[in-house]
């Protein structure tokens, strides 16, 4: 203990502070879990805001590194918090240390393959047929073809080769034509660029590191597929725990459509004769046809959809069986893509014809997709079996507790796991929350309903914004409520407001928000975590409806079906814990630091009238909870006085 406080206190000395109590405390029970000093080495510990949470895991993570030899994986599900790990607390733990372990702390990140220019892609003497970054360049005056030109330049001087340090959004088209993913790679030992390849050069300093930060789906596509993407290592710590489920759902889910078959035949055609080409076409626009006639969730295929999907495995197999194995450098890689590309329709097409009982398939927009039904199991045997643990998170708790979440990611006696053992941990926070914020719920407003945000609470928010002076944060559920508050705040108020649009990026418009201490910002799901804005510019958050998942979200139908079929409640087994999470984000939004005081208003009275409300309400910050319009309206005036 003696050596972790130390250790820790130097690490949160160098970043201007002093260990807290309850960062401490975690910090001590990551460490027992690590160590495996008579606990169990599985803990699920819940940090609120403000409490150290990233010091008081890198910091024993470093420790147990250093004493024994073997790496620790640390996760998260979002870049922000991945690059305030690598640019700002691993850097001051590494420095910190050193005088107490004697040696440097090493530290790495690690992405995934498509993340990086491919270099082979980017010196290509001649492009093929499916070369998207040459066929963008084509057409010289579009805004594409100027990223496209952009991306090269760009790509062509990066000693990183890392899509993150372009410095803007890249269009996912554009991207594509400087990437490969892992089954289009030739890989190392046969690309005429593998002793430079951006991706391995990345790896091998991933393999000498203490700590590798990388990303839930790499985690997930290594343990749950076996595809050894990360290095050997001794113990994993997912960060941002709570989106754990989501994102090894999304890096197993699979789509297939006809538009991917013409890619696949595309890139064969050189390869292949022309009646195997020909087959891949026809088979692409059976598909198209078949998938056209189809919307939502996938139940029995049909005679259509079959036929379609035998048609596509077979002509992808028969294609890829006439693909010679090349040691032409000029030619290898072009067959490398067309391989890799039939072999994923092929795989995708087989898997959709055998579904099983696990398998949630469904139709949106003319793309077939298939994800798991449930991956509490799948994590469970695989992420748990051989190695220590920790996942964290400020938002982990449903209900008060912490079992529906160790339920969810395959432990405790839901999953019929009782054997692996694991510990939990709420550290609080330490924020006076009861003191320095206010839950309102607006339970005199109207329940929300499919026709969009009513006017009553329009008017609501209009009045909240006015008696807050600006200063306010808007989470909307949906891009229509985000137009229509947009459109009434400007009218109505006197403040700055600043409306989100599609394809927006959040870094921006929070940066400008921030900057304009009595502007309002309205905007939807990437607002609802990550936005860290402490002081007066942010008094007053407003959430316009409890988050439910959609009704028609065949996943979340899929899954509550499964609970129904089991005798429980499909709907509190699954969208309430679902609503709670992201209900919890964005209240978290309010209080940043000890000074930040302030309102959260949620316009949805179910959140105070329904039976689940309770639940709903013991999963967010303990703020003092009120319906009292009056008493609130004060608060924020008085506050608003005080800027």
């Amino acid at each position: 203990m003696s050596d972790l406080a130390e250790a820790l206190s130097l690490a949160t000395a160098a970043l201007g502070s002093e260990p807290r109590s309850g960062q401490l405390e975690m910090a001590q029970a990551v460490a027992d879990a690590l160590d495996g000093d008579g606990a169990p080495p599985r803990l699920l510990v819940q940090a609120g805001t403000g409490t150290g949470k990233s010091l008081a895991y890198l910091v024993p993570s470093a420790l147990h590194a250093a004493q024994t030899g073997e790496s620790v994986i640390v996760a998260t599900a979002t870049l922000a918090l991945q690059k305030q790990l690598v640019d700002r607390d691993l850097p001051v733990v590494a420095a910190a240390l050193e005088p107490l372990l004697g040696r440097e702390v090493t530290y790495a990140v690690l992405k995934g393959r498509h993340n990086y220019v491919c270099l082979e892609r980017l010196h290509r003497s001649e492009p093929g047929e499916d070369d998207e970054a040459d066929a963008l360049l084509a057409v010289p005056r579009s805004a594409l073809a100027q990223q496209a030109l952009a991306v090269r330049e760009w790509a062509l001087e990066t000693e990183t080769g890392d899509r993150d340090d372009f410095g803007d959004s890249i269009d996912p088209r554009v991207w594509r034509g400087f990437s490969v993913s892992r089954r289009e790679c030739v890989g190392e030992s046969k690309c005429p660029y593998g002793t430079e390849c951006f991706t391995v050069r990345r790896r091998e300093v991933a393999q000498r590191a203490d700590l590798v930060v990388t990303n839930h789906a790499m985690l997930a596509i290594d343990v749950l597929e076996g595809i050894p993407l990360l290095p050997e290592h001794g113990a994993i710590v997912i960060d941002e725990a709570h989106e754990l489920v989501d994102r090894t759902t999304q890096a197993l889910t699979r789509e297939l459509s006809g538009r991917a078959v013409e890619v696949a035949a595309t890139r064969a055609r050189s390869s292949t004769t022309d009646e195997a080409y020909a087959d891949l076409v026809d088979a692409a626009s059976a598909l198209d046809a078949s998938l056209s006639a189809i919307s939502g969730r996938v139940r029995d295929p049909g005679r259509d959809l079959t036929l379609a999907l035998t048609s596509v495995r077979d002509a992808a197999r028969a294609a890829n069986a006439q693909i010679a194995s090349d040691t032409d450098v000029d030619t290898m890689a072009a067959r490398q893509r067309a391989r890799g590309a039939l072999d994923e329709v092929f795989e995708v097409a087989g898997r959709l014809l055998t579904l099983a009982s696990n398998d949630v398939a469904w139709v949106d927009s003319g793309v077939v997709r298939m994800a798991p039904l449930s991956v509490s199991a799948l994590l469970g045997d695989a992420l748990f079996a051989q190695r220590s643990v920790v996942l964290t998170s400020a938002t982990l708790s449903l209900g008060g507790g912490l079992d529906a979440m160790a339920s969810q990611v395959g432990l405790g006696a839901q999953s019929g796991l009782e054997d692996r053992a694991w510990t939990g941990l709420d550290v609080g926070s330490p924020f006076d929350y009861s003191a320095q914020g206010i839950l309102y719920v607006a339970s005199h407003l109207p329940p929300p309903g499919r026709d969009g945000i009513p006017e009553e609470a329009l008017d609501e928010i209009g009045d909240l914004v006015t008696a807050s002076g600006g200063r306010s944060l808007i989470l909307c559920s949906s891009w229509r409520a985000v137009e229509r508050v947009g459109e009434y705040l400007r009218v109505r108020v006197k403040t700055p407001v600043i409306v989100q649009k599609k394809g927006e990026t959040a870094a921006p418009l929070v940066a400008k928000f921030s900057a304009e201490e009595s502007a309002s910002l309205v905007g939807t799901l990437s607002l609802w975590q990550g936005v860290d804005v402490p002081g007066s510019t942010c008094s007053l958050v407003i959430i316009d409806r409890i988050p439910f998942p959609r009704p028609d979200d065949p996943l979340v139908s899929a899954r509550q079906e499964a609970v129904d079929a089991q005798g429980g409640s499909g709907f509190r087994a699954v969208s309430v814990p679902k609503a709670a999470l992201l209900l919890a984000q964005g209240t978290g939004r309010l209080i940043r630091s000890p000074e930040d005081r302030g309102v959260v208003a949620v316009l949805d009275p179910r959140l105070a009238t329904a039976g689940y409300s309770r639940a709903l309400r013991e999963s967010l910050p303990p703020l003092w909870f009120s319906t009292d319009r009056a008493k609130v309206v004060g608060a924020l005036e008085r506050l608003a006085s005080t800027y």
